[in-house]
């Protein structure tokens, strides 16, 4: 984790060095175009991501017909389901392995950022451009609690449109509590962190936004993949 921290902090000074060609120095802007660049790495993944999605949208009328089918035998159902993966060939873990390969990336970034606005262990930081918009210091909690309302915000409609069953009871749960949880979590996190997840979230909602208005995620194409 150290080695991935210290790539992350100097990341983080290469793109803050490329808002200073560009004139305008600001570690805000950096960690913006720093979360584009991570963003367009895994976009692979993502894409992976929403065909999996797409797949298991189509299979719900199945896998309610199976549920309804054994509601007094979970076990039975839950072979019949995985069955049934089996023989569509998807995985039902798919879609989470983009946030599987981000965390490790969320973790350093929460270490790096922990120590990369103090000047007295990152001397090479230029404290003046520190600041973004309301935040006087990118590397504390946001003083006034717009970025954890954004993540939360952000949080909450890129679960709305990844949901698999708009109706499951637990997925409607977690699509209210999970934004809260994040939301109030950022409130502790230093900004520069809530910053990079508010413009990770707000791509990934363009990209699924995108993604699906492609024709080889029709029903047919993605089926036969």
């Amino acid at each position: 984790m150290g080695g991935l921290v210290e790539f992350l902090s100097q990341s983080l000074q290469f793109f803050y060095s490329i808002t200073g060609v560009l004139g305008v120095p600001n570690y805000g802007l950096a960690i913006i175009f720093f979360t584009v660049a991570v963003k367009l790495l895994l976009s692979p993944l993502t894409y992976k991501q929403l065909k999996s999605i797409k797949r298991m949208q189509e299979l719900q009328p199945k896998i309610q017909e199976i549920q309804k089918r054994y509601k007094n035998n979970p076990q039975k159902a839950q072979q019949a389901m995985l069955e049934l993966y089996r023989a569509e060939k998807i995985n039902p873990l798919g879609g989470c392995l983009p946030l599987l390969v981000q965390m490790p990336i969320l973790f350093a970034l929460f270490a790096a950022l922990r120590d990369f606005f103090d000047p007295r262990r990152n001397p090479a930081v230029n404290m003046e451009h520190a600041n973004f918009f309301w935040i006087p210091n990118l590397g504390q909690a946001d003083p006034y609690f717009l970025l954890p309302v954004l993540v939360a915000v952000t949080t909450y409609l890129q679960q709305r449109i990844s949901m698999v069953n708009p109706r499951d009871g637990s997925q409607r749960t977690m699509l209210v509590v999970m934004p809260l949880l994040i939301g109030w979590m950022s409130s502790h996190f230093p900004a520069g962190l809530a910053l990079y997840w508010v413009v990770f979230s707000v791509m990934g909602i363009l990209e699924q936004w995108l993604l699906r208005r492609q024709p080889g995620l029709t029903k047919g194409e993605v089926s036969a993949k």
